[in-house]
């Protein structure tokens, strides 16, 4: 497995920079700043964690890197590395995106588990978008659904909320925010994160992306 993951990141970090190369070809990258790293609501940090990622897509088709900080005593590592490539598309008001994500953890090194995701998308108005998502691992054969919905009141300032529960013994999740873009880079969003065994919490994020071709 840990030697299946190594082998991906490698082909992935080669990859990005050879379709850099090639035209029609977009790469982007930016940064999360967060107070603290929550999955499916809980907690994968103390405090706050710094969250890198770069992207290559060709015409829908995209793969990437994605990285954290993590807090050993909470999840076993002190450095997560997500590798996930896939497909994303839009048709009229509705879009869709199929793609599977490795989850690789580091020091020790663990190559934990992957998810094979479908993300769908309604806009039925222009300020307000649905979504619902459906994540399933293979191998613990469970399956993540999520609903969500993001409202755009103008151009700096949106609002959003998700509720998402987990197959076979899991927990249920939620979460509500707000955001406000800075400029055309840079964005803060604050949002209430809760599940059904454990404790809610504030978190603050500081995010910045850039294109780079």
């Amino acid at each position: 497995m840990r030697r299946y993951t190594q082998a991906s990141a490698l082909a992935i970090t080669l990859l990005i920079p050879t379709f850099a190369t090639a035209q029609d070809v977009s790469v982007s990258a930016g940064a999360t700043l967060t107070s603290r790293y929550l999955f499916n609501g809980l907690e994968q940090s103390t405090g706050a964690a710094l969250q890198p990622w770069l992207e290559a897509e060709y015409q829908g088709f995209y793969a990437g890197i994605w990285a954290s900080n993590t807090a050993r005593s909470l999840v076993g590592s002190s450095a997560e590395v997500d590798l996930y490539l896939g497909y994303r598309n839009a048709v009229g008001q509705f879009s869709y995106d199929l793609g599977y994500t490795r989850y690789y953890y580091r020091n020790p090194n663990v190559d934990c588990c992957g998810e094979v995701i479908l993300a769908l998308g309604y806009t039925p108005a222009e300020p307000l978008e649905l979504g619902l998502r459906f994540a399933h691992d293979p191998v613990a054969d469970y399956i993540n659904t999520r609903i969500s919905l993001d409202y755009a009141i103008n151009d700096k300032i949106g609002i959003s909320t998700n509720y998402g529960t987990i197959s076979k013994g899991g927990h249920d999740y939620w979460k509500v925010g707000g955001s406000y873009a800075i400029s055309d880079n840079f964005g803060i969003d604050v949002a209430w994160e809760d599940t059904n065994i454990s404790d809610g919490l504030i978190v603050v994020s500081l995010n910045t992306s850039f294109n780079l071709r």
